[in-house]
């Protein structure tokens, strides 16, 4: 029987394409093919990380209704920062936290990391660090490419560019529901994610926690 991942082709080589927020959970659709291992080889990184985006995913849930906190950095940054930091050391020493490094879950819990990276300069060169390393990933296996869409996505957000795939939304006092931010040649979008494995329709449901 043919796996899902077998039967994609990594979208970097598809066709054309240019180069307070919500995540499209349908990466999910992605993974569910890949052939991945039964046990992380480092399933302390991998609790670590799953601990780490269960409690973020607690405090930003919570942040909508915070007052911000002036010009010093708000509790959410802090847990941001605090983050950050730990990625930054798991990917200097092991590249992207992958299956066979932390499992599904641990995978899962570092895309959830990665899509909140706090830089203070707002260089967001640790964001394309990342982006170059799950792309790596993705190419053998050791990340889907649904969660490369993710981080592409939420580059292409971070540098003023329209999105590819449909992952990023904003939401604002003056909405109801959260907000698509724009997407290049939304005509092809469902095509689009179809090929990294994602839903035809984007949606705000939040990216899915790993179990706790």
């Amino acid at each position: 029987m043919t796996t899902h991942r077998m039967a994609l082709t990594s979208p970097l080589h598809a066709g054309p394409s240019s180069a307070g927020w919500h995540d499209d959970s349908e990466h999910e659709a992605g993974r569910q093919g890949a052939e991945q291992p039964l046990a992380a080889a480092r399933p302390d990184i991998a609790r670590d990380l799953i601990d780490r985006a269960v409690a973020a995913g607690r405090q930003w849930d919570f942040a909508s209704t915070a007052t911000e906190a002036g010009p010093a950095l708000s509790p959410y940054e802090l847990l941001d920062a605090a983050n950050t930091e730990t990625l930054r050391r798991i990917v200097a020493q092991h590249g992207w936290p992958g299956f066979s490094l932390v499992g599904q879950h641990g995978s899962d819990a570092a895309l959830r990391i990665a899509l909140r990276v706090y830089e203070p300069h707002h260089d967001h060169a640790f964001a394309r660090t990342l982006l170059r390393l799950i792309t790596a990933a993705a190419e053998c296996g050791e990340a889907t490419w649904a969660q490369w869409a993710h981080l592409q996505d939420r580059a292409s957000v971070l540098n003023g560019h329209d999105q590819q795939y449909g992952t990023q939304f904003r939401s604002s006092s003056s909405l109801l529901e959260p907000e698509l931010y724009p997407v290049s040649a939304p005509q092809a979008l469902a095509s689009r994610r179809i090929a990294v494995g994602l839903a035809p329709t984007p949606h705000t449901q939040a990216l899915p926690g790993p179990p706790t």
